[in-house]
């Protein structure tokens, strides 16, 4: 079995986007139908890791063939240059964490995926007027069971808010959800 068929084996067997794109559905469901591109970052964030034993930001050709020869998959230095290659979007010679991401997320559907976030986005939208205040945030996330104050909410909202008007369009929702940021982690800056 080739390099390029244990990557795209291992993406087919993973979970697809489905129509359940409700952020307040159970956490059981949510997690067996549905993986937002979020949540797919996160979890290739951590395989990323333990790609990169060096922690230095990048996988090299020796960092990938320990992993794959682990997994059962012994390539040749030429394979894994070839991999290396093909994914190496700065020419560097080594894959970093964007361009991971990049050759793991190409299957997902980007139409799926804006359904989702238009969903999700309508959940927070509670008064439906396209934006989301820092009372709908907190209302939300409320009645999701987290603990938040106003002003907590206030400074999650600061953190994405690109034109400063103190609410979260759809647009400035995409952006913040494409790079994988949750409100949680916003907070925590």
């Amino acid at each position: 079995m080739g390099l390029k068929s244990f990557f795209n084996r291992k993406k087919k067997q993973r979970t697809p986007i489905t129509d359940s794109c409700d952020p307040t559905a159970p956490t059981t469901s949510r997690s067996s139908s549905l993986k937002s591109r979020a949540q797919i970052e996160e979890e290739l964030e951590q395989v990323f890791k333990k790609f990169d034993v060096n922690g230095d930001g990048k996988i090299s050709c020796a960092e990938l063939g320990s992993i794959l020869a682990s997994l059962g998959y012994p390539a040749t230095e030429e394979e894994l240059r070839s991999l290396i290659k093909e994914v190496d979007a700065d020419g560097d010679g080594f894959i970093d964490l964007q361009e991971f991401i990049a050759m793991n997320t190409k299957g997902i559907e980007s139409d799926e995926v804006m359904e989702c976030l238009k969903d999700a986005f309508a959940v927070f939208d509670v008064d439906k007027n396209g934006m989301i205040s820092p009372e709908e945030l907190q209302s939300v996330l409320v009645s999701l069971g987290e603990e938040c104050s106003m002003p907590e909410c206030e400074k999650m909202i600061s953190g994405v808010d690109c034109n400063g008007d103190g609410l979260i369009s759809f647009e400035e929702f995409k952006v913040m959800m494409m790079r994988g940021l949750r409100f949680d982690a916003v907070e925590s800056q």
